[in-house]
């Protein structure tokens, strides 16, 4: 087979295609039987920038399904997903303070790994909600093996993380793959199928849980190399980034979408469109810059609650603190006697 190439802001990387050998190979399958049909094989796969396009990434699903026997291999994958396969975006959401502030890295830089995945984190509901969307790959069964995989890999690497089981309400827009029932109880979800959108639903508590291995300075490098990756990918990934670079450098507090479009020199329309392009929205990033910034002055003894809120531009201690416990599911003031708590 012809190998198709991949753009470096497309396809998949190669070290998921070890995955899936990892996986298959506990089915008595072969590198040379997975890989010779497709001119793959394992050097080629581990080299850092190279990327398996998608409709040849979509015929290995179909050749190893077929190979197996087994149609759910999306779970084997998301079971045996260790964050440290996923390069610098792993290694600055392993080393984040919290889940909270892994959470927000998975989002802003998951188009570094995966382009076509959007990831977008709220909580503004009763329960903290995790929704994948999927814009640029409507191949079977690869999208609903990659989004499988995701799904189930974000548990484990969940657990792996805050060394805590945790507990999902998951709704897919896809229906159930074949024999899959059996693989049901041991996620520890509840899971529905042929729902509208694919979105994971858990409880705030989490948000506030300390990573094992939380290193701040080890963050920050990381964060720095996946920025320069992201810049890297072009233009049309970097709006969110200079919009958090603009928020934080403004001298009026947290100004208006319409403001930002304007020194950006675009409409506010086209802004939002271009934010939602890269799975985000500003007031999404204005959260995640406010939040940074809270964190950071809650770390100071000279700065009282009120000088707090103000600074982030809250009319009172009152909002902020409802802000606050919406993005860690904790009290500034909880925070404050204990970030690791």
């Amino acid at each position: 087979m012809t190998l198709p190439i991949a753009r470096p802001d497309n396809g998949i990387p190669g070290v998921y295609g070890l995955l899936l050998l990892e996986v298959v190979s506990r089915f008595g399958i072969s590198e040379h039987t997975l890989f010779s049909p497709f001119n793959l094989s394992s050097e080629k796969l581990a080299e850092p920038s190279f990327r398996i396009a998608l409709p040849l990434a979509n015929e290995l699903f179909k050749h190893a399904i077929e190979l197996t026997g087994e149609h759910s291999l999306g779970y084997h994958i998301g079971t045996q997903m260790r964050i440290s396969i996923h390069g610098f975006i792993g290694y600055a959401i392993m080393s984040a303070s919290n889940v909270t502030e892994a959470l927000m890295l998975a989002s802003r830089f998951i188009h570094i790994r995966v382009p076509f995945i959007h990831l977008h984190v709220s909580t503004m509901q009763p329960k903290a909600r995790l929704q994948l969307t999927c814009d640029e790959l409507n191949l079977e069964p690869l999208r609903q093996e990659v989004l499988i995989a995701l799904t189930v890999g974000i548990l484990t690497m969940g657990k792996a993380l805050t060394g805590k089981e945790l507990y999902a309400d998951i709704e897919c827009d896809f229906s159930q793959p074949k024999d899959f029932e059996k693989y049901q109880k041991m996620i520890n979800a509840n899971i529905k199928f042929n729902q509208p959108h694919l979105v994971a639903y858990f409880d705030k508590s989490y948000l506030s849980l300390p990573l094992i291995n939380a290193d701040p300075i080890a963050s920050q490098i990381a964060i720095n190399q996946c920025e320069a990756e992201l810049s890297a990918l072009g233009e049309r990934k970097r709006i969110a980034m200079k919009v958090r670079d603009l928020l934080t450098q403004c001298n009026d507090r947290y100004p208006t979408i319409e403001t930002i479009a304007d020194m950006l020199h675009m409409s506010d329309r086209t802004l939002k469109r271009q934010l939602a392009a890269e799975g985000t929205s500003y007031s999404n990033v204005v959260d995640e810059v406010r939040y940074r910034h809270a964190v950071s002055l809650l770390s100071r003894s000279d700065y009282s609650l009120e000088q707090i809120s103000d600074e982030l531009g809250y009319s009172d201690v009152g909002n902020f603190t409802r802000a606050f416990k919406r993005w860690t599911g904790r009290t500034p003031g909880n925070w404050r006697k204990d970030p690791y708590l």
